[in-house]
């Protein structure tokens, strides 16, 4: 079972991303060549970025359940059901979840981690909570059609479960029961769209967007991050002007799932329709049909299709702003009831169900007495992917990555073949050089990444068994990729793979590979010293999140950090997992983790850690700025997000200068 299953919650509202942009110039990782001013605010793509006081949190705004299914109806209000209005939260006893890029050089695979996800009424404090499992996004896209001034137009989806899931009370809710009863072992499946992000810091919206998502059932030994179902893979615009990922239909691709016992087929266009803006308004493409063919089709397809080889399951039922209408700053009704999820009851249509058996499903657009063919299922039916897309790999550490090969959504037992991408083709992101400054007098470039080839590895091939799934193992050699990049750890590696045999002119999901970040191999000393050890690796962190520095300990200053040792020594011993552990960005080894516990643990006669002698050429190193941190109350969680209500107040204050709605 998966989120598209019945019974279901759909929930909307606000999410907010505060992402620290500083790092997103891999050439900043530079500590010899960083400048203060790098440090700074720019909303006109240069310096500082659009947010560099940012903290990393990622937390739900304002949310609530806006609609839901039950037994295959749909459920829009509360005299229906009690459950309709519930607030959609966070975690209210710990910090909340954060947003972090795999590495600078690969941005298109943000994570989120340490999210909690509770449902509460105004009696219970949480009907259900869970923690999400840590996921990167999927399915970018460039979906928003236009905006103001640094509006992220690009959206993308996140699919996972929620662990540990407890219930509490009774709401006198019939989804809420009939979900608890449908989901296994303390899981829920969960998915939700992003878009309409603002980056502009004069308005409403900065650092927030709009959400819109599902919550169904889960049951175990299915896929954690998409659905065994359809897939529909939409071919892409081969000369894009800013971005690859421009559907050539207008379509973006998304996900099907057949229910053969209640002969109906469910459909998630939540991240595939355009929308004219940040409110989330569908792009008016006209009428939308999505059917099966009758005929199996092994080739893309090409041109119009007469009417009379296609099956049709129905019109999809999304609502475009009507002409003259008031413009909106919410989504449109139906998509936050149903988060444009769409049931198609085919019981009553002749042919439909020994059609869906082993034809492709097809999303079309009238035309006249034709079909234009907008997105298609993949050819034959064949799919494979990996449950887990993004990996950090510390030297000599290997991980099993779980893979799901189906035809026409069933299981598939098939040989998959797995290859390095050629220099990290799919891999998006970097920076621009910075021009010569002392000591090296000379640029700084963005490094190569995947060289050398050899220092990840992974089976030629592997096979699927008779459920579908295959395990194949990714892992880092001992040695680790030996410093390739330089000023910044490890190396980025795109790890692709496809069906052995795959059909002539078959259209890949692009972002069907796995992300790969391997650290570099680094000796722990046996006494590690402020100087040669524990300083390059805080400045260089210190310059990448000034919001660290600025207002809560001056990590390139011994005696600040020796002030907060205890709660730093706590930080950095804390699991990936824990929405505390540091640093936030989860871009530090295990080698380097290592060196630091260790020497905040060993002290000197005065019972401070190990300070040694300053390098000859320690005056190139940026000067630290002199923080007052013993004003600030440090606490677990203020060692990510202390000092945010002065930059709270600071954004107040310029919307109050700027107050008219975007």
């Amino acid at each position: 079972m998966s989120y598209l299953d019945s019974p279901r919650i759909h929930f909307s509202g606000y999410f907010q991303s505060d992402v620290s942009t500083v790092n997103n110039n891999v050439c900043y990782y530079d500590s010899d060549a960083f400048k203060e001013e790098y440090q700074q605010l720019s909303t006109t793509g240069g310096d500082g970025g659009w947010n560099p006081q940012g903290t990393a949190i990622f937390r739900f705004v304002s949310c609530s359940v806006t609609g839901a299914s039950l037994n295959g109806k749909p459920v829009t209000s509360s005299a229906q059901d009690p459950i309709i209005g519930m607030a959609m939260e966070n975690a209210d006893c710990r910090a909340p979840g954060k947003m972090a890029d795999l590495d600078p050089q690969q941005q298109m695979v943000s994570q989120i981690w340490a999210l909690q996800v509770r449902l509460t009424d105004n009696v219970e404090r949480a009907l259900f909570i869970g923690d999400m499992l840590p996921v990167g996004f999927m399915n970018l896209w460039q979906r928003q059609q236009q905006g103001i001034r640094s509006d992220q137009l690009l959206a993308a989806n996140y699919q996972s479960i929620l662990e540990n899931v407890q219930w509490h009370g009774h709401s006198h809710s019939p989804v809420l029961e009939a979900l608890r009863k449908a989901s296994q072992h303390g899981l829920l499946a969960i998915e939700f769209n992003l878009f309409g992000y603002g980056r502009d810091p004069s308005i409403p919206r900065y650092t927030q967007g709009h959400i819109v998502g599902t919550i169904g059932p889960y049951h175990d030994r299915e896929p954690r991050h998409f659905v065994m179902g359809r897939q529909m893979t939409a071919q892409l615009d081969p000369n894009p002007n800013e971005y690859p990922m421009v559907p050539s239909g207008g379509v973006y691709s998304f996900q099907c799932q057949n229910h053969p016992e209640r002969q109906t087929l469910t459909a998630d266009f939540g991240n595939a329709l355009p929308i004219v803006d940040a409110s989330g308004a569908f792009v008016d493409m006209g009428t939308l049909t999505l059917g099966v063919l009758k005929q199996p089709a092994h080739a893309p397809i090409s041109g119009n299709l007469p009417k009379d080889q296609v099956i049709v399951l129905g019109q999809v039922a999304y609502d475009p702003p009507q002409p003259g209408a008031a413009a909106s700053d919410e989504p449109s009704e139906w998509y936050r009831q149903t988060a444009a999820i769409q049931d198609f009851d085919y019981s009553a249509i002749p042919g439909a169900r020994q059609a869906l058996e082993a034809c492709p499903v097809l999303l079309l657009a009238p035309s006249g007495g034709v079909f234009q063919v907008l997105v298609q299922e993949s050819i034959d039916g064949l799919y494979v992917r990996s449950d887990e897309h993004v990996l950090r790999l510390n030297a000599g550490q290997q991980l099993p990555v779980s893979f799901f090969a189906s035809r026409y959504g069933k299981p598939l037992s098939a040989q998959v073949n797995v290859e390095l991408l050629p220099n990290g083709a799919t891999l998006m992101g970097g920076g621009q050089p910075l021009p010569p400054s002392p000591p090296h007098n000379k640029p700084v470039l963005p490094p190569r990444i995947s060289v050398p080839a050899d220092a990840v590895h992974y089976p030629a091939c592997f096979h699927t068994n008779d459920n579908g799934h295959g395990r194949a193992e990714i892992g880092a050699i001992p040695a680790g990729p030996g410093n390739p990049r330089g000023y910044i750890d490890g190396q980025l590696y795109g790890i692709g793979y496809q069906l052995q045999h795959q059909p002539q002119g078959y259209v890949s999901n692009y972002w069907n590979f796995v992300s790969v970040l391997a650290f570099n191999r680094v000796p722990v000393p046996e006494h590690p010293t402020w100087y040669d050890d524990i300083r390059p690796i805080f400045v260089q962190y210190g310059n990448l999140y000034p919001i660290m520095s600025k207002y809560v300990v001056d990590l390139g200053d011994y005696d600040s950090v020796v002030r907060h040792v205890d709660i730093l020594k706590l930080a950095f011993a804390l699991p990936m997992s824990d929405p505390n552990h540091m640093p936030v960005t989860r871009d530090l080894s295990e080698d380097k983790r290592a060196i630091i516990l260790k020497w905040l643990k060993q002290t000197d006669a005065q019972g401070k850690p190990l300070k040694g002698a300053p390098p000859a050429k320690a005056a190139v190193l940026p000067a630290p700025q002199a923080v007052d941190t013993d004003a600030v109350a440090v606490s677990l969680d203020a060692l990510q997000v202390a000092g945010k209500t002065a930059v709270v107040m600071q954004r107040q204050a310029q919307r109050k200068a700027a107050p008219s709605k975007d």
